[in-house]
C-alpha cells in the first residue's frame, strides 16, 4: 500500500509520517518511509539551486521522483511493505502549479512514471500559522513565503476529491490520531 502525506511547509507532515510509521509497526505492519525530494543529484539540485525557471524545477522534481520510484517505492511495494511518503507528486502539482504551470499537465507527467497512491492525506493549515511554525525552526527557505504558500494551499484544496483533508488546528495528538484512524480504516 502506498500512502502519501501532503501539506504545505509547516503543516506537520514529517511528524505525522514518523508517528504513523511507529504506530503501524507496533501493529505488525512492515513499513518504510520515503521523503521527497530525495538525496539524489536531482533532489539536491532542486533544493540548492537558485533562480531556476518553473519548468526547470519541474523537470528536476520529475527526475528525482523517477529515481525514487525505481529505487525505493516500487521495490518496497513489491515486497508488500506499506510505503509512507513524506510528500509525493501532489506537492509537485501544488507547488509548481502555484508558479503558473498547468496542474493537470504536472499530474499527467507524474502518473506516467509514478504509481498512484492508495491514500492521500492533506494536512491543512493556515499559511500564517505555518510560517510561524517554520520560523520557530529557523530561517524559511525560498518555498516558504506566505503568499506563495496560500496559492499552494488553494491548489491542494482544489484536489480534495482525491484526498482526505485533515485540519491541523487541533492539538498534534488529535491530528495524529485522525491520521492513524484514516490509515487504519483502509488497512482493516
Amino acid at each position: 500500500m502506498l500512502i502519501a502525506i501532503e501539506g504545505i511547509d509547516g503543516s506537520g507532515k514529517t511528524s505525522a509520517v514518523n508517528f504513523l510509521r511507529e504506530e503501524l509497526r507496533k501493529r505488525g505492519y512492515d513499513v518504510v518511509v520515503f521523503k521527497e525530494p530525495t538525496g539524489s543529484e536531482w533532489g539536491v539540485k532542486v533544493m540548492t539551486s537558485e533562480g531556476l525557471k518553473p519548468e526547470e524545477e519541474l523537470e528536476l522534481f520529475i527526475l528525482d521522483r523517477k529515481y525514487d520510484v525505481e529505487r525505493n517505492i516500487l521495490p518496497s511495494l513489491k515486497e508488500n511493505k506499506i510505503v509512507l511518503m513524506d510528500r509525493y507528486y501532489y506537492s509537485t502539482m501544488a507547488y509548481q502549479g502555484a508558479l503558473g504551470l498547468d496542474v493537470e499537465e504536472i499530474r499527467k507527467k507524474n502518473e506516467e512514471i509514478a504509481p498512484k497512491p492508495d491514500l492521500v492525506i492533506f494536512l491543512d493549515i493556515d499559511p500564517a500559522k505555518a510560517i510561524r511554525r517554520i520560523e520557530g525552526r529557523g530561517r524559511p527557505d525560498r518555498f516558504e513565503d506566505i503568499g506563495y504558500l496560500q496559492k499552494v494551499r488553494e491548489i491542494f484544496l482544489s484536489l480534495n476529491d482525491e484526498m482526505v483533508v485533515i485540519d491541523t488546528d487541533e492539538s498534534p495528538e488529535i491530528v495524529r490520531k485522525k491520521v492513524l484512524d484514516c490509515v487504519l480504516s483502509i488497512l482493516t
